[in-house]
């Protein structure tokens, strides 16, 4: 077994005793299809919703059009390289 989840799998269902290995299994395999059910159901509850949502209208922020920049708004690091040009 290559497989590090079969070894996994092998070593829980080893530690059952001989007598409670087929319900042992047949839980598991219920467990797991629930969880799949419920996690579907979950999902689908959570797609309804938010297609029921009404978001309030996005107002567009307003573009900033000064490209003027001050030699203030620099970072010490630039406006030295800048001077070594």
């Amino acid at each position: 077994m290559d497989n590090p989840r079969h070894r996994e799998a092998e070593a829980l269902f080893a530690q059952q005793a001989s007598r409670q290995r087929t319900e042992y299994v047949v839980n598991s395999i219920l467990t797991a299809h629930q969880t799949e059910s419920l996690e579907q159901i979950v999902r689908q509850a959570v797609r309804d919703e938010l297609r029921s949502i009404k978001l309030p209208q996005q107002t567009t922020l307003p573009v900033e059009t000064d490209t003027d920049v001050k030699l203030s708004d620099l970072p010490g690091s630039l406006i030295h390289a800048l001077e070594e040009l």
